[in-house]
């Protein structure tokens, strides 16, 4: 015969009435086709018989008493041709057209199921992956509707819990279901419903008697409170760094009003580079705490449960230990590939991406806190790299802040904030001007008396002058003498 068709595949909807169903292709043996009633394979004979066999326009199924399929179930049937060649043709026999043409009839049948399986199957593994799994979703559209895909216990591929379907704000005598997500105006806080019911009370859902029914997946209250304290700590941090400006001025001018007190001046300069110091360590710890508010508010949290062993090993599925009994203690945090969520999914890849910033002395801040108790809260820095034990995961960190307490099995959320990226050096800052000229310096001490000259040599004495003539005596000479 030719092969003028290319169906491999029928689909029927079940009413809970029909029993018999067409297949519109070719089969050479009752082994060839495939029955499937809502994903589940069926047995011959056991639940389904046939007819139509080696006919070129097919046959049908007909499923026995008690197999009907119900209303809305889905029937599909499949053709599967064995990759086999059975034909044997031996030299000098003769050659049967039809025997021939059965077998290039099987060939295209075997090539139009390997061509749709290649067409329908969206995702593939590369070949060198030696154990890829199954590449197999069994779920219908509407049942695929808001799931998610992952990868199950054996490494095929499944369609599995839905993300949430958001319903807006909360509302009392509102009918809710499992993952619906809800806006707390009271205080903006997000939550997912875990158990279905009927609303009741007012908000805060955190005091609502409903509350144990909501899990708390953001929470804008304290990120709204951290970022008050961050605004707060910012300010507190401009105004220390006003006063260290204001102090180091007052220091510079002590400098140069007090020349002769060098000593002071420099206690002066040395007080206010202090205070820019802690200036800067204000600013610092403003700058981190408005980070920690961002990082509250942007987290996605992954729900564990708390084993109080300190033991660093497996805690077991879905659970996280400490190194420590002491919150501000722990250095390092034991914590399970898998989370406690619904299905227990394994989030080791997203936890194992802690550790891929480039500050890799800070990679950023781990959160953790106590469902159902806001208050009761763990901040720690993740100081290095996660170590990956197959199972488990280990990531140190030191303690940065913490409130309240709490007990073996209690739930937790857990999320992450990363550390921005280490930035370029920036270029080198131009040279300050010149300080003003200081005052002229006392006047110095008088220096010692200069040596006295030496006395020049007293003069020769001059000649005697000559005698002049003796006058005659007068008589009264004369009687004098007498």
């Amino acid at each position: 015969m030719t092969v003028s068709s290319t169906t491999t595949k029928v689909s029927y909807t079940g009413n809970n009435a029909t029993t018999v169903f067409a297949y519109t292709f070719k089969i050479f043996a009752s082994g060839e086709i495939k029955v499937y009633v809502d994903n589940v394979l069926k047995t011959l004979t056991t639940h389904y018989t046939l007819s139509g066999v080696g006919s070129a326009s097919g046959g049908n199924v007909t499923f026995t008493a008690g197999n009907t399929p119900g209303t809305g179930a889905s029937v599909v049937f499949v053709r599967s041709i064995a990759r086999t060649q059975v034909t044997d043709y031996v030299e000098n026999d003769n050659f049967p057209a039809e025997t021939h043409e059965a077998a290039l009839d099987k060939l295209t049948f075997i090539a139009q199921e390997l061509d749709n399986t290649l067409s329908s199957d969206i995702f593939r593994f590369s070949e060198s992956v030696a154990d890829a799994g199954t590449v197999t979703i069994t779920l219908n559209a509407t049942d695929r509707a808001n799931k998610l895909l992952s990868f199950d216990a054996s490494g095929n591929l499944i369609a599995t819990q839905e993300i949430g379907t958001y319903k807006g704000n909360w509302a009392a005598t509102t009918v809710y279901t499992t993952r619906d997500i809800v806006k707390d105006t009271s205080n903006n806080n997000i939550y997912i419903c875990i158990t279905a019911h009927t609303s009741s009370g007012a908000q805060p859902i955190s005091s609502n008697s409903d509350a144990a029914k909501w899990a708390l997946i953001v929470d804008s209250a304290s990120a709204t409170t951290s970022a008050t304290n961050a605004a707060t700590s910012a300010t507190a941090a401009a105004t220390s760094a006003t006063a260290s400006a204001t102090s180091a001025t007052a220091s510079a001018t002590s400098a140069t009003s007090a020349s002769s007190s060098a000593s002071t001046a420099t206690t002066q300069a040395s007080n206010a580079s202090t205070s820019a110091t802690n200036a800067a360590s204000s600013a610092t710890s403003a700058a981190s705490s408005a980070t920690d508010a961002t990082g509250a508010v942007g987290a996605v949290a992954w729900k564990y449960t708390f084993d109080n062993s300190t033991s660093m090993a497996d805690p077991g599925t879905g659970e996280v230990r400490f190194d420590n009994a002491t919150l501000a203690s722990v250095t390092n945090i034991a914590i399970d590939a898998t989370s406690a969520d619904t299905g227990n999914p394994d989030v080791s890849d997203l936890i194992a991406s802690i550790d891929d910033g480039t500050n890799s002395s800070h990679e950023g801040y781990l959160f953790i806190r106590k469902h159902g108790t806001p208050a009761t809260f763990m901040a720690y820095n993740v100081t290095g790299s996660i170590t990956d034990n197959t199972g488990w995961l280990q990531i140190p960190v030191s303690h940065a802040a913490s409130g309240g307490t709490i007990s073996n099995a209690d739930t937790l959320y857990i999320s992450f904030a990363r550390s921005g990226n280490v930035g370029a050096t920036g270029a080198t800052g131009a040279t300050g001007a010149t300080g003003p000229q200081g005052p002229t310096g006392n006047t110095g001490a008088q220096g010692p008396q200069g040596i006295q000259g030496i006395q020049g040599n007293t003069g020769a004495t001059g000649a005697t002058g000559a005698t002049g003539p003796m006058g005659e005596a007068s008589i009264g000479d004369i009687i004098a003498l007498g």
